[in-house]
């Protein structure tokens, strides 16, 4: 059975992309893994966990640190997971490009880019699965997201009985979240997302003497979701009758309701 850890990578300048890396393999190389891991954020000078945020500004787990001694703890975790070789994939979307195009339009349910992001990461891991002939699934982790990963999770069942059924039969159980401190491939995701978004942003910024640059040998796919996109998704959705009556938040809307519940209500 494969497994899927999830992490996001944020960035608040430009375009503000929001951008999702799952790292997937087995369960059992999985367990492997965490033992070589603990033992890098065990290292002198050693951290309990590893937050890419935390050790850009050198702060809580890396407070006192200087930028060198940074520097070769990522180094250090980045050789870590680029040994056990997972797949990765990318998913991103610029926020800036959703809150024009897309929010204006879309149901109350589905407003955060999170939400939109969400499945094309799911489904391209299980369209790559397929075109390299792999037929077992993948039971996805994210990291926790409070009320906005519960709004993403309901629509599971839905979105998996629109693919055709090939895919469908690769996307593995109900995604869950939990916290990125305790699971440590969670780590792992978080670190490989920071180095594809910085790739996507900075393109110059990175080099073979980068402290994430071995992980560019891992293999990956990635999807974008692009102004076409997104425009595409707009007009559609502008289509649909009675769209702009479910673009508020509902009355005593509760996080996790299922549409039916949430709108069956409004009646």
């Amino acid at each position: 059975m494969n497994q899927g850890f999830s992490d996001d990578s944020m960035s608040g300048e430009g375009y503000k992309t929001l951008l999702f890396a799952g790292c997937v393999q087995k369960y059992s190389v999985w367990a492997d893994f965490c033992f070589a891991w603990e033992a890098a954020l065990a290292a002198e000078p050693s951290i309990k966990y590893f937050k890419m945020r935390e050790a850009r500004a050198l702060i809580k787990e890396f407070a006192g640190w200087t930028a060198q001694q940074r520097n070769d703890k990522i180094t250090l975790l980045a050789k870590v997971l680029a040994q056990y070789k997972p797949s990765v994939t990318y998913a991103w979307i610029s926020r800036v490009e959703f809150d024009e195009i897309v929010e204006p339009i879309i149901p109350y349910m589905l407003r955060h880019p999170y939400i939109l992001l969400f499945y094309p990461l799911i489904i391209k891991q299980a369209e790559s699965q397929h075109v390299e002939g792999e037929k077992v699934p993948t039971d996805f982790v994210f990291d926790e997201q409070g009320s906005v990963g519960v709004e993403a999770v309901v629509w599971y069942c839905h979105f998996r009985s629109l693919q055709r059924p090939h895919i469908s039969a690769l996307m593995g159980s109900t995604p869950i979240f939990r916290d990125d401190k305790l699971v440590l491939p969670l780590q792992a995701a978080d670190l490989a997302a920071w180095h594809k978004r910085r790739c996507i942003e900075n393109p110059g910024e990175l080099n073979s003497h980068s402290p994430t640059a071995v992980l560019e040998d891992l293999n990956y796919a990635e999807v974008h979701l692009d102004r076409q996109f997104l425009t595409v998704i707009a007009t559609e959705a502008a289509k649909l009758p009675g769209i702009s009556f479910v673009h508020d938040k509902p009355k005593g809307y509760i996080p996790g309701s299922s549409p039916e519940e949430v709108y069956g209500r409004q009646r």
